[in-house]
């Protein structure tokens, strides 16, 4: 397994941690920073993901 493609496989492990604390500090629907963090988390899963995706089809072994 080449680095990259390592590292493609954590970028989609760390995405769906914080996708996951994300989703179960949006649903306790309390407002304030955590729920203001949440939804800029969020976005970044959204844009981050992709860009995973990319990197394991271009250096799938």
């Amino acid at each position: 397994m080449s680095l990259p493609y390592a590292m493609g496989i954590f970028g989609l492990v760390v995405c769906a941690i914080f996708a996951f604390t994300a989703i179960r500090e949006l649903r306790r629907n309390v407002p304030g920073h955590s729920r203001n963090a949440a939804m800029i988390h969020i976005a970044m899963v959204a844009m981050f993901v992709p860009f995973c995706i990319y990197i394991l089809v271009a250096y799938a072994p």
